[in-house]
């Protein structure tokens, strides 16, 4: 299993439309909207490490999604 929180800005005023785009993508464990340097926050979780590439780029890709930073979880 491999497990990524992927940190993430949107355009001002996007960040519900985001989140509910992003909830939809495969993969998608959690995710939340924040208040502070970051407006969303995504766990992705996968069986196959070389699937969390594909979710990564999906939610980097969305509209509206601006500065995205990927922390992979090396330990739990």
């Amino acid at each position: 299993m491999s497990l990524v929180y992927v940190l993430l800005n949107t355009k001002p005023n996007k960040m519900e439309s985001v989140l509910e785009k992003i909830k939809e993508i495969d993969g998608i464990e959690e995710a939340y909207m924040l208040y502070g340097v970051y407006d969303i926050c995504v766990k992705v979780k996968t069986e196959i490490p070389k699937e969390l590439k594909g979710v990564v780029q999906k939610i980097r890709s969305q509209d509206n999604v601006r500065s995205p930073l990927t922390l992979m979880v090396i330990k739990k």
